[in-house]
């Protein structure tokens, strides 16, 4: 019996941030028993809140689908069985968040799930409310996954958790959430307006959204992010491995070579740090070099991610690809 609920969608685009912070947090430390059980409970609590949110959105969201003509699993699963697959991943969830952070956790993970619940569910019904499901999808989907791997590395003493650090992954993480639904909104755009769902970008204008995407929220989950790489770690290979990201992204954003359609599915002239390749493949492949200089054990680390994640790495072999071409041409 099918007991996910659009595995793909949770696991290739929520998970791999997960990874790239609990590692950021782990650097310099050995991989002990209990530095490995605080990476697999983080990520196993988002998959379950995941397969929930999705689940849940699915079985409120079957008229609209079938009016767009999308998948939905509640129609080809039957209401009892998503209803089945709701409960048991609330269960999951609150269990997994219990193990990693204790009975913060555990509340923190009901709360996030209070929130998915109301973006879904009539009459809030948040997902058509403008900012209020824009703010509601990044609490769940970013904040709490970053805010529960704080919660972890601190209650199984792995990291301090200073104000200094909490500030900048909370700014990180609010950014990227925002960003990312924002970015979502601006490419289904057009899908939304037919099934007559009206979202931010009906009421503000697709430009404004773009404006405020490129020049407020990429700035400020840069800076987060970068605040806590320097607060985290001063490892070499970090060092290096974000270096040559920059380069690699600001040659790919002068060269005038390459578009982006994160924003537009007809795509558009490239916006750095936009795609977010680095939490996705750069990333949690070099903070896993970065760690080996404490523990080798963190080099199984790379094999495992590029095996469970190979979609990202493919993608971003290709655009490496092409940034060679395009090097060799001139």
């Amino acid at each position: 019996m099918t007991l996910l609920v659009r595995p793909r969608a949770w696991w290739y685009n929520k998970v791999p941030l997960s990874v790239t912070l609990v590692l950021l947090l782990l650097d310099g430390r050995r991989l002990s028993l209990t530095a490995l059980a605080a990476l697999l409970l983080v990520v196993l609590t988002v998959c379950a809140v995941g397969n929930y949110g999705y689940a849940l959105n699915d079985l409120f969201d079957v008229a609209e689908d079938e009016r767009a003509g999308r998948a939905n699993a509640a129609a080809a699963l039957g209401l009892p069985r998503t209803r089945a697959i709701v409960g048991g991943s609330t269960a999951c969830a609150a269990l997994l968040g219990a193990a990693a952070a204790g009975a913060v956790g555990a509340l923190g993970t009901l709360t996030t799930m209070i929130v998915t619940a109301a973006y879904s569910i009539p009459p809030l019904r948040l997902k058509e409310r403008g900012w209020l499901a824009v703010v509601a999808d990044a609490l769940a989907a970013h904040v709490f996954p970053a805010v529960l791997a704080l919660l972890s590395v601190a209650r199984w003493g792995l990291h301090p958790v200073g104000a200094v650090l909490a500030a900048a992954l909370v700014v990180w993480s609010s950014a990227a959430g925002l960003r990312g639904i924002l970015s979502h909104l601006l490419q289904t755009a057009e899908r939304d307006d037919r099934v007559g769902l009206r979202t931010l970008v009906h009421q503000l204008g697709a430009r404004r959204l773009e404006r405020f995407v490129v020049w407020v929220l990429l700035p400020l989950e840069a800076g987060g992010f970068g605040v806590a790489l320097i607060v985290c770690s001063t490892g070499v290979v970090l060092a290096l491995g974000v270096a040559l990201y920059v380069v690699y992204e600001a040659y790919k954003t002068l060269s005038g070579r390459f578009r982006v359609t994160m924003l537009r599915p007809e795509g558009q002239p490239y916006v750095p740090l936009l795609e977010e390749s680095f939490y996705k493949a750069w990333g949690p492949l070099v903070l896993a070099l970065d760690c080996a200089r404490a523990d080798p054990w963190y080099l199984l680390a790379v094999p495992a991610y590029a095996l469970l994640f190979r979609p990202h790495i493919d993608v971003e072999r290709n655009r490496m690809r092409m940034v060679t071409e395009s090097l060799r041409a001139r």
